[in-house]
């Protein structure tokens, strides 16, 4: 959405700093003429969860106004007064085991960590990577910032457009300029396991997560790749 359509969605003038998120959310919806569900719709928020801030039963997290505020593209200050702000902490969220995202693309399974959150600077990957050679890509990974990898089992070797290919083993890792065309394959019978993390320090407000993936990576709903 365009700034200038940002800016047509505001909050009724007659709602002042002084009243709480709550009632700020609730005259928000109204002016849109929205329905909780339409609003859970669009922010991933419960219906339950809305209607407690709007109840002023429960202090918004953090996590919980900016999947509000990016669904209904507003700015967090547009629901949180100048006190409140000070009251607003860090963002958190836990990736218990089983859960997350689950992608994959033929040569590499992915596991999504902190997938709740969204608009973040870091993309956190579990990944399975199950080629053996160069000739199973039909694409190489590349996308811009910086990626760390650390082998969590297994032995891989990178290759890059840049340099000759290298070999890490469980407990080694690399930090390495995303910008450049990249790709693991396995070396032995084992899948390895690793955990890559990419970041973008110059990049969009919003992190996505497909944008991090090798192109060919599709959505797993059924079964648990990693």
């Amino acid at each position: 959405m365009r700034k200038s359509e940002k800016q047509a969605i505001q909050l009724p003038p007659e709602v002042t700093r002084e009243e709480t998120i709550g009632q700020r959310l609730r005259a928000l919806r109204h002016k849109l003429n929205a329905t909780l569900a339409g609003i859970s719709a669009k922010t991933g928020v419960s219906i339950s969860a809305l209607s407690k801030v709007e109840n002023d039963q429960i202090s918004p997290s953090y996590d919980i106004l900016k999947r509000i505020c990016d669904g209904l593209d507003i700015g967090i200050e547009d629901l949180v007064s100048s006190a409140e702000k000070k009251l607003v902490s860090g963002r958190k969220t836990s990736t218990r085991s089983g859960e997350g995202a689950l992608f994959t693309s033929g040569q590499y399974n992915y596991r999504a960590h902190a997938d709740e959150i969204s608009h973040k600077s870091m993309v956190p990957l579990e990944m399975v990577i199950r080629a053996r050679a160069i000739s199973e890509f039909d694409h190489w990974s590349r996308h811009r910032g910086e990626e760390f990898v650390f082998v969590l089992s297994g032995r891989i070797e990178i290759h890059t457009e840049h340099y000759a290919p290298f070999r890490l083993e469980a407990g080694e890792s690399a930090y390495f300029d995303s910008s450049m065309r990249h790709l693991y394959i396995s070396l032995g019978d084992e899948d390895a396991r690793v955990l890559s993390v990419s970041h973008d320090p110059g990049g969009p407000d919003e992190a996505r997560t497909a944008d991090f993936l090798n192109p060919g990576a599709r959505v797993v709903n059924t079964t648990s790749p990693v």
